[in-house]
């Protein structure tokens, strides 16, 4: 009988190392491949290449067809592998061509609406181990502004890093949204994965795979793709990773709210459990720009934990809309200042990032005044040169990624169920924003960049919430994926 079981897996073309052999010993670990076979009498015709020796004058010898018993000859793993991946690299290339349009930065010209600027070029085809990633939608608010002005500094540099530019004289950064794999050449992302995570503002994005992270259904965490980003330092690989979605999705609407809401809720989160942990159990909280989305979430967070005192201040022009929301027990403008209680101690969160205000409120607050937390761009502003009370109330800085890390050891949150909180907070938090918030969806270029303008003039709505896509239908996606 012949023996064939060594033979499975054995294809014609298929790559193989040789060994084994006695009388033609100088052919073991030649590699090689199998050209034909197998016969009748069970061996395979194997051609093989043997290596050029310094006796022969570095010259490669003619190629020899050996006819091998299976037991003579393995599969050559690492060649079939390359094989693989090269084969799918070519069923990737794809005709017509994709045209990606891609919302991007001009170095030197800051960040007002002058500095926009739109690219459109060629797909490029897939190396191995990389994904085409549609970026079905993303939102736009004041974070992604946030993104772009940390990518200026010394120490949050790599917030410029997570999708770099080939040109040296544009930038971005990346805005929370959806995308989905059109395209792969990574053995363990499928063509079809739909993934939550932070994405460039475009159409398409070739990226490479760093890896991938199964779903652990006991913790009821979910499985991840990690994305490689070349100088994202250790503390930002949170970024990187792209958490993968269940696509049966009944409410699509809830899909906007995640992607415009999830990550301001988290920040404001934290900034509560940071309140909770430096200053106990204070009873009151001042909070500027009332009406923006991650203070508007804070104040939620504080009421929710049955904070006595949440005071809102904002500008004239938002008084009503702050009001309407009765998350705050009271609510004053910035010339009101004057008007408010000081006779409590008073943590004051500097939304705002206003030193002349920080110093009216620290007059106003005297020795009650126990903090000034200062969250956003107020990073990259100067000390306030002629605050009278210098160093009587502490400045602290809110850093998210230091909380992070400093927050799995502090016994207030490991010890009280504030993980599962997050998760059941965040979904009251959005029902009761619906009332006062609606989604604005924009698919235009001319529509983003007016968007962007109001954002970044501080005159946009407060009640608006912004979806964006730059695919070119979005109907006709959703018939691309129906099955």
């Amino acid at each position: 009988m012949v023996e064939t079981t060594e033979a499975q897996g054995i294809f014609k073309g298929a790559p193989v190392i040789v060994r084994g052999l006695q009388g033609a010993a100088e052919y073991n670990g030649c590699k090689g491949l199998v050209s034909a076979g197998p016969w009748d009498n069970g061996r395979y015709e194997v051609t093989v290449q043997p290596e050029a020796k310094a006796d022969s004058g570095g010259y490669a010898k003619e190629p020899k067809v050996l006819a091998l018993k299976p037991a003579n000859f393995q599969l050559d793993l690492e060649a079939l592998q390359e094989y693989v991946l090269q084969k799918r690299v070519e069923a990737a290339r794809r005709s017509p061509p994709l045209q990606d349009l891609a919302l991007v930065w001009t170095k030197g010209k800051g960040l007002s609406s002058k500095s926009l600027a739109w690219k459109e070029v060629q797909v490029p085809d897939l190396g191995q181990g990389e994904v085409l990633l549609c970026v079905e939608k993303f939102a736009f608010s004041h974070m992604a502004l946030g993104y772009l002005m940390k990518g200026f500094t010394r120490t949050f540099g790599a917030y410029h890093n997570f999708y770099k530019r080939p040109e040296d004289n544009l930038y971005r950064s990346a805005c929370w949204g959806h995308a989905r794999v059109m395209e792969s050449t990574h053995p363990k992302v499928a063509v079809g994965t739909r993934l939550y995570g932070l994405f460039p503002p475009s159409r398409y994005q070739v990226q490479a795979v760093g890896g991938t992270i199964p779903a652990n259904k006991k913790k009821g965490e979910p499985a991840l793709v990690e994305l490689a980003m070349e100088e994202v330092p250790f503390n930002l690989r949170r970024f990187q990773e792209m958490q993968v979605l269940e696509d049966d999705v009944a409410d699509r609407e809830l899909e906007d709210w995640t992607i415009a809401t999830k990550e301001i809720y988290t920040m404001a989160y934290y900034m509560d459990e940071q309140l909770l942990v430096d200053t106990g159990m204070i009873n009151s909280v001042i909070i500027s720009c009332a009406s923006s989305k991650t203070a508007l979430a804070l104040a939620f967070c504080l009421r929710m934990r049955e904070m006595r005192f949440v005071i809102g201040m904002t500008s004239q022009e938002h008084i009503d809309f702050v009001r309407s929301t009765d998350l705050y027990t009271e609510v004053y403008t910035y010339d009101e200042v004057e008007s408010m209680a000081n006779n409590h101690t008073v943590v004051y969160m500097d939304f705002r990032c206003d030193g002349e205000l920080r110093q009216k409120i620290t007059l106003r607050m005297g020795t009650n005044l126990m903090y000034n937390i200062v969250v956003g761009p107020a990073v990259f502003q100067k000390k306030n040169k002629d605050q009278v009370f210098e160093k009587r109330a502490r400045e602290v800085i809110f850093d998210e990624s230091s909380w992070r890390e400093r927050r799995r050891m502090v016994a207030e949150v490991t010890k009280t169920g504030r993980n599962e909180k997050l998760g059941y907070s965040y979904k009251a938090f959005v029902e009761r924003m619906r009332k006062y918030l609606k989604i604005k969806h924009i698919r235009t270029t001319e529509g983003i960049q007016e968007m962007y303008d109001r954002l970044y003039r501080n005159v946009a709505p407060p009640d608006e919430v912004y979806v964006c896509s730059l695919q070119k239908d979005d109907s006709s996606m959703d018939e691309i994926w129906k099955d």
